[in-house]
């Protein structure tokens, strides 16, 4: 697929953590009801006795824990969580971005505009919001405002 490319971006990656962090707040702002059900649980073994206080809290911090080890297993293995925090370049044209890795066992990767919902300009970086799941996102580092103009520009026109 070749492509009139509008402008190169230098070598950049996003840090895993920063990653992980939106995975999880994108996480828990769509299933925030499983806490709510586990503190309602909580709260009601509170009222029988308040050594159930005790038990309810640490089972809560265990589920949660256990909850959150499978949610992290599940998306930080995924193919857009490694396009998103390996080293690579970004060039963005009319037809979307090519993503060229800088690590020679990675495949370039493009991105059509068609197969993205949304882009947030975020403080820590460009989210990608991408056709699929709902949690299915790619995560660019903050760009120049001349890269965030041609993205607005181009994804909308």
């Amino acid at each position: 697929m070749k492509q009139e490319n509008v402008i190169l971006e230098p070598p950049c990656k996003v840090a895993a953590g920063t990653y992980m962090r939106r995975v999880f707040a994108m996480w828990l702002g769509r299933h925030w009801w499983w806490m709510a059900l586990l503190a309602g649980c909580c709260l009601s073994l509170c009222a029988l006795d308040v050594k159930w206080c005790v038990i309810a809290f640490i089972l809560s911090l265990a589920a949660l824990m256990m909850i959150m080890s499978l949610v992290y297993f599940h998306y930080a293995f995924s193919p857009l969580a490694r396009w998103s925090v390996m080293e690579k370049s970004v060039e963005i044209g009319r037809n979307g971005l090519k993503l060229v890795f800088e690590h020679e066992k990675m495949n370039d990767h493009y991105v059509k505009w068609e197969k993205v919902r949304t882009i947030q300009f975020r403080p820590d970086g460009i989210v990608l919001h991408l056709t699929g799941s709902n949690i299915n996102f790619l995560m660019l580092p903050p760009l120049s405002p001349e890269a965030n103009a041609i993205i607005k520009r181009l994804y909308l026109g």
